[in-house]
């Protein structure tokens, strides 16, 4: 086998954390509680509406002229019709209590097709004027009544109410400490339940963890693996879930890595991911067309990284006359690699990856002096810098607050692992 070949089968890219449209601008419009519970309506009219005009002006939902932004969240998915006289009723066999949220002193039944919980309704009002509204219409002399509770039924995948109940009623630690992963799935139904009752500051927390892995800062990116951080566990599919939920909350900044994450999925692009509760989530057929889009941006940027990194210019303190051959054999290796191989390990998807463990090998075969060799280290960070400065539009959306790593300032990024 002749030297050329035997190093184009030694290209490998470093291993990294993967595996190989603009936002609209308002929220998403639902029927407000009075428009659901026309008897709620009628109560309020003699009533301020104290809960909305005293609420936490937290910054997370502060629009830019300092107004807070209000969640619309329809409650009519999961706010049965109440019956008119009092029904005392016993959980039918398949009907199963919660081992760990089923409190003897609890006051409220939340019944959750299979499962119900019964937990503390002064705990749950606290944090969620959503759960305010729904437990208003709930009245033991009107609803169903379980051990004399009243019981609120709610649509929601039982899976996700239980890991929203568990960090409310305190089993759960929130933030969780460093090294105790959580399961995307855990953190992304937090996301998703916080967001549609309206829990301000457990939605806070749970998207500041969000927007560690998916972040807009290559610092950040080049300290986390494939497998997520030192908070998160993450598998490759989990990208499809991160764009729906970036879609949901209107997060843009979390839609380049996510979509880039996309990018380097091969099945599941189109399959999805299924959920716990056995549905299947996908992507948005807008967002399907970004990352098939986007999968050209990264082939092309894969393809100018490479010859970039392999210029046949020795270093301006090149101690070696022997250097500039030696690129260039690089060079020449690197371009027949391409022609045999157009989108493969050379120009792929995956333009981020660093090329650190191919220079060491590319060094093994064509030895180059310390200077030159620092010289391609040198050049494949820069090109993963480029690539990090225009990945949203690679992606094809706008983020204001992308962190530009060749700006004057920038904080430079981890070595890559």
């Amino acid at each position: 086998m002749s030297l050329r070949k035997a190093v184009l089968q030694r290209i490998t890219p470093l291993p990294s954390r993967t595996p190989s449209p603009s936002l609209p601008h308002e929220w998403p419009q639902s029927p407000d509680t009075e428009a659901v519970f026309p008897d709620l309506a009628a109560q309020r009219e003699h009533e301020p509406d104290e809960h909305i005009a005293t609420r936490p002006k937290s910054p997370e939902f502060m629009a830019s002229a300092g107004v807070v932004k209000r969640w619309r969240v329809s409650i009519t998915d999961h706010a049965a019709a109440l019956p008119s006289e009092l029904a005392s009723v016993s959980l039918s066999g398949s009907v199963k209590r919660d081992p760990d949220l089923w409190f003897d002193d609890g006051n409220i039944v939340l019944l959750c097709r299979d499962t119900a919980f019964r937990v503390y309704r002064g705990l749950l009002t606290r944090h969620s004027v959503i759960f305010r509204d729904l437990f208003s219409m709930a009245q033991p002399s009107t609803s169903e009544t379980v051990e004399s509770c009243p019981v609120v039924h709610i649509s929601d995948p039982p899976d996700d109410l239980r890991y929203l109940l568990r960090v409310m009623c305190g089993l759960r630690k929130f933030p969780i400490i460093p090294g105790e992963r959580m399961q995307f799935a855990e953190l992304a139904a937090l996301i998703r339940m916080s967001h549609k009752y309206h829990v301000e500051d457990l939605h806070a927390r749970a998207m500041h963890h969000f927007k560690l892995y998916f972040t807009n800062d290559l610092a950040v990116w080049d300290t986390a693996g494939v497998d997520g951080n030192l908070f998160l566990h993450i598998t490759p599919p989990d990208a499809i879930t991160a764009i729906n939920l970036a879609r949901l909350t209107h997060t843009p900044s979390v839609l380049p890595t996510a979509l880039y994450l996309c990018c380097q999925l091969d099945a599941e692009l189109t399959a999805g991911i299924e959920r716990p509760d056995g549905t299947t989530e996908r992507l948005d057929p807008k967002d399907l067309e970004l990352v098939l889009r986007g999968r050209t941006e990264l082939v092309r940027a894969s393809t100018r990284g490479a010859c970039t990194i392999c210029k046949p210019s020795p270093s301006a303190q090149c101690a070696s006359k022997g250097c500039e051959r030696a690129l260039r054999e690089v060079l020449n290796m690197m371009l027949d690699g391409l022609q045999k191989d157009p989108i493969g390990d050379i120009a792929g998807y995956a333009a981020l990856d660093s090329w650190e463990h191919w220079i060491e090998d590319v060094v093994e075969l064509w030895p180059l002096c310390e200077p030159c060799r620092a010289m391609l280290h040198a050049r494949d960070l820069d090109v993963r810098r480029d690539v990090w400065k225009r990945l949203p539009h690679f992606m094809g959306v706008t983020v204001e607050d992308w962190k530009d790593p060749t700006a004057a300032g920038a904080t430079a990024p981890a070595p890559a692992k």
